[in-house]
This record gives C-alpha cells, structure tokens and sequence, in this order.
C-alpha cells in the first residue's frame, strides 16, 4: 500500500496513453473514490458522465480531443443541487466538482492508471454535444488510462516551491 505523500508526489499529467482500455473494476473505483469526496453541506452536486463508447469519444473529439485516452471522465456540477454562498457571491459546484476530480485522480494513480486533468475547453459546446440539462456545468474533463511505454512526467513535474513560499503561519 503507498503512502499519501507518495502517491501526491507520483501523480503526474500524463499526455500519452496506451490504446489499452481501462477495466470496469478499476473504472469503478475511481468513481467510488468521487462519490466520497466531501462536497459542500454533502449536497453531492457532482455529476460524472464516463465517455467511453467509440460514439462519445466521437462527440468528444469534435469539442477537445484528450491526448487518445481511452476513457474521459467530463466532471460537472449541478448548480441547482449545490451549496449557494450569497456571502461570498458564487454557487459551490465547480469548487465541489474540483474536489470530486482530485480523489478520483489520485484514485487513478493508486489503480496504476495515469490521468490528465483539462479543463481549456468550450464547455457550452461540450454541454451541447452531450446534451447536459441546463443546470449541470462541464468543469473539468479528466482523461485517464494506463500510460504510454516512453511516458514521462514534464520536467517541471518535481519543480515545487519550498513550504515557507506558499504557507504563512498567522
């Protein structure tokens, strides 16, 4: 079993996929892994469409195409559904549907499975093609499958900040 930090550190955004499919046991824990992601007043806003068949990876292709992988995951949110912070002006989904993407990512990565998360997309046009209703936004497309054999993580994949440039302690 691999440590947290070590599997934090090990994930990377894997840009070249193997053309090999993603088996439906694993698929199933990833998703498990987004269904118990905390989200705002546990008002579970995400919702996952799983694009897989030739049809939808077609559809999706004309939108963004995903480095080949075999499967993407469009991570979205429910604005009806989602906690509204008038406080602080916005509606939670897309904070909550971030969330959801990171333990399904690193789910991925205790799977075996390499993942890229995208989100430089239409997501109107994406909401189009899939028909979304009107009320669940495309935050995020999270592509994933096992990597290439010259898969290798950016350079700047290790590059991190000391603790003492991001953390102030008050």
């Amino acid at each position: 079993m691999m440590d947290f930090l070590a599997l934090a550190g090990s994930r990377y955004s894997m840009r070249s996929f193997a053309d090999t499919p993603v088996p439906e046991e694993l698929l199933e824990k990833v998703l498990e892994a987004g269904r118990l992601a905390p989200t705002a007043m546990n008002r579970q806003p995400q919702r996952i469409y799983v694009i897989r068949s030739r049809e939808a990876m077609e559809k999706l292709q004309q939108v963004k195409p995903c480095y080949n992988a075999p499967l993407v995951l469009a991570v979205c949110g429910d604005t009806s559904v989602a906690c509204d912070r008038p406080v602080v002006g916005r509606n939670l989904a897309e904070m909550d549907a971030s969330i959801v993407a990171t333990h399904m990512m690193l789910e991925a990565t205790a799977c075996g499975l390499g993942s890229v998360w995208i989100c430089a997309f239409d997501t109107e046009r994406l909401a189009r093609a899939f028909d979304l209703p009107d009320t669940t936004v495309p935050y995020m497309l999270l592509a994933l499958g096992y990597p290439t054999e010259d898969c290798q993580p950016s350079p700047r994949h290790t590059q991190r900040f000391p603790l003492e440039d991001t953390v102030t302690v008050l």
